[in-house]
């Protein structure tokens, strides 16, 4: 699998919710929006084929693959 700069970026956003236990603090620290941080990521589970994250309203939790990534 290739992997552009796009595919960094978003795979550099993942770290960030990933070390912030959050997609909002994420968002925050990145200064992107909260819902283009969630589209971005969702954009990336539909190309990498994986779910990385779990979430609900509560709580975010890694997936194993989402661990292979981090």
């Amino acid at each position: 699998m290739a992997f552009d700069l796009e595919h960094i970026v978003d795979l550099a956003l993942f770290a960030r919710i990933v070390d912030a236990r959050s997609f909002s603090e994420a968002a925050r620290r990145t200064g992107i929006a909260k819902s283009a941080v969630s589209r971005r990521i969702a954009l990336l589970e539909k190309r990498l084929g994986v779910q990385l994250l779990r979430r609900s309203t509560r709580s975010l939790e890694v997936t194993s693959d989402g661990a292979r990534f981090h």
